[in-house]
This record gives structure tokens, sequence and C-alpha cells, in this order.
């Protein structure tokens, strides 16, 4: 009778430790849900997705938020010896694609979260530049941001017009932030590097006055220049006809004319004009601002077309990638112009992974996060430079085929020396 007293006693004992266990502390904020969590025990910290889960970025979102769920899942919870829950957190009120308000209440919550040891997103740069200066300061940790889709360049390294980014996102000076698709000034590398693989000489840019055309136009020159092709730009202004603009790129006879705009800038009668004083075999390339819902929309002069858009298609991920797909079994993308699960998906991969590495604290999972190399990855294999930033930089192209965007290839760009 004693001995099956004390066993119960004990298994009371056990009881009441396992109900007294301490639980991760979650962020307090009313866009946040509460935490997931399938694994053993109580979770010993908490990695938190900051994503639009409402208006147009919502469906894409969705994915992403299941695709991190399904790698938490995978790897039953944990990172390292820490069991790890997971909050989804929303960054948007209404149908726009973030609020700066609310991007800046979530960074302040995550970082007042002690249990709080990384960040998946943001899904758009804008909401980046409101979360890096609060998440990069010492006092903050700093802690780990992972974005899946952000392109802005000046996040990371200075382009024309940042306006002192990327300093002012880091004022303690400490990088904490990596992303898993290039930024925007890579394109405009990988279009120069189409043009030499389709054996052009001669290449025009057509492009806009701003900031984005800029970013995108300048690397193009230069990386051209490097590659000993004759390149020129042209200045593309909001205009009813591009007649006359036509006639003079007409006259450097280019091999192939990349337009770095966006195609609201009455695109479509660029294109016409183009097309008309060109002919129908010199090659066209647009920005990603050319991939539209329908790209039928662009009429018949963009028929062959080539568009740019950072990052590996879902139809060109590599066989670690694919696996992804088949098994996660939901489509890559919700719509073309987002970033998706398998980009959402490495996110939550290379962060569990720098938390398992690291000694627990915010500042080790940076360190962690900076030294990650992946190896046939969902990605591919790749690391981060010292700016935060994906190497080697990919980017696909897709080409315009009875109105519709098809994949055609993707252009690596060599690790750059910065």
């Amino acid at each position: 009778m004693k001995s099956a007293a004390l066993g119960l006693a004990l298994l009371a004992l056990a009881a009441t430790g396992c109900g007294n266990e301490k639980s991760a502390s979650p962020a307090e904020a009313t866009s946040c849900t509460d935490v997931f969590y399938e694994g053993d025990g109580q979770p010993d910290a908490i990695v938190i997705s900051d994503l639009p889960r409402r208006g147009y970025g919502q469906a894409t979102s969705t994915l992403m938020v299941e695709a991190i769920k399904f790698v938490l899942r995978e790897r039953q919870f944990k990172a390292g010896d820490l069991r790890i829950g997971y909050q989804s957190c929303n960054d948007t009120v209404g149908d726009e694609p973030y609020d700066r308000g609310l991007c800046e209440r979530n960074a302040k919550a995550y970082v007042a979260a002690e249990d709080v040891l990384g960040v998946i997103g943001p899904w758009n740069s804008g909401c980046a530049t409101v979360q890096l200066p609060i998440l990069s300061r010492k006092q903050a940790g700093p802690l780990a941001l992972v974005s899946p889709a952000n392109t802005y360049t000046g996040l990371t390294r200075k382009t024309p017009g940042s306006r002192g980014a990327p300093d002012v996102f880091y004022r303690d000076g400490v990088r904490n932030y990596v992303r898993l698709v290039p930024p925007d000034d890579e394109e405009g590398t990988a279009v120069a590097l189409l043009a030499k693989q389709l054996g052009a000489k001669r290449a025009v840019v057509v492009a806009v006055n701003d900031d984005y055309a800029q970013g995108v136009s300048r690397p193009f020159l230069a990386t051209a220049k490097g590659l000993g092709l004759n390149a020129r730009e042209f200045e593309w202004r909001p205009q009813k006809t591009y007649s006359q603009l036509a006639r003079r790129v007409a006259e450097r006879r280019p091999q192939l004319v990349y337009l770095a705009g966006v195609p609201n800038l009455n695109g479509r009668r660029l294109l016409e004009d183009l097309r008309a004083e060109l002919g129908p075999n010199v090659p066209f390339v647009g920005t990603a601002a050319f991939f539209m819902p329908d790209t039928a929309e662009l009429g018949p002069a963009a028929e062959g077309m080539r568009i740019a858009v950072v990052g590996v298609p879902a139809e060109k991920l590599p066989p670690a990638g694919q696996s992804f797909l088949r098994d996660f079994g939901r489509p890559a993308f919700a719509v073309r112009q987002g970033y998706g699960a398998p980009e959402a998906a490495q996110s939550a991969e290379i962060l569990l992974d720098a938390i398992g590495r690291s000694d627990g604290s915010r500042e080790s999972v940076v360190d962690e996060l900076f030294r990650t190399r992946v190896q046939d990855g969902i990605l591919g294999s790749f690391a981060f430079d010292r700016n935060g930033d994906i190497t080697p930089a990919a980017v696909g192209f897709f080409e315009v085929e009875d109105g519709k965007a098809v994949v055609d290839r993707v252009v690596r760009v060599p690790d750059r020396a910065d």
C-alpha cells in the first residue's frame, strides 16, 4: 500500500510540474494570433511572421503562413534544443499593401516580448523601412528580420535617391536583416547579362526619371559597359505618342531594348511605337512592373517580350524546391506579383537553423543568420553577403506568349565584391 501511495504521489508531483512549466511569452498585439504550437510541453521561444493578412496581399500571405507552419511541423517545432512557438501577425488594416502605423506598433511589440527570437517578413519593403530602425537597435537585441519578399535596394545598400539609406535603418550600425530575394538593382544587372546571352552588341534602355527606374537602368548600363556592349539610355516621359522617341531609338539599331518604368505611363503605346520602328525581331525586356495579372492588356506589341522578376520562379526551383511544392500540395503563388510559399518556407528553415546554432540570445541568432550557408535548399544553394543580400542573386525571366507570361529562364548574377 505504501509503494502504491508513493507512486500516486510521484505522479501527482509530475503532473504539477508539467502544469507549472513556463511557456514563452508571446508578442502582445491585437494584430497577432495566439501562439501556434503542436510540440511536446510548452514553447521556449517564439518566431513571428509579419505579413498583410488583408487586402491585396492576403491570398499570398495566407499561403506563406501555411508554409511556415508546414516547416515547423517538419521540424517538430524544434530549433536545436529549443521548442518553438509561432505567431502570425498582420501589418495592414484595409486593402492597402501595408499600414505604416501598424508596422511600427508591431515592431515595438516584438521587441518588448523577450521570448521572440526572430521575425519572418515583412512582405512590403515600405513596411521594412518602418520596422528596421526599431528592430536593429542594440536595445532590441537586435532582433533578426528575414524577409521572403522585399526588393527595395536601399534596405541593404546605397542606391540613387536612397536619401541616407541604408544607414538610416541601422542607427546603431548593427545589421540584423537578410532577404531571400535579390534587390531591384540586380534586375538591371541580369538584363545586361541576358543581352549578352542573346548575342546583342548594341542595347538601349528607355527609362523613366524616377528612383525605381534609375535604380535598375544604372546597373544595366554599368554591367553592359563591362561586358563590352554599346548601351545608351533614353528618357521615358508620359506622352500620348512615342513615335519621335521610337525613331531616335531606332537610329541606334539596338539588338535589345530594356523598358525601365511602369506600364501605366502609357506603356502600351510605347511598345506599339517601338515595335513599329524596330520590327518584330528586336527583343524587348520589361521591368517587374510589367508583370500584370493579365499581360494581354499590354497588347499585341508585347508578344515575345520578356519580363524580369527577381527571384526564382516556382517552375525553375531546384529538386528540393520541387519536393517542397509536392509535399506542401498548394500553389506556389497566389498571384504572380508576389513571392509565395517557397520563399516563406526557406525563410522559416534558415531562421530555425540560426536559432538552433545560437546560444538562445537575439544577438547570437543574428550572428548565426549572417553565417548561413545553404546547400541544395528549397531556393538552391546560397549565402548572404555582409549587407544581408542573398548571393548569388537569381533573376527570373518570363516571356509573353499568346498574351500570357510563361517562364523563359533564370539568370544568376555572379557574387558581388561588396
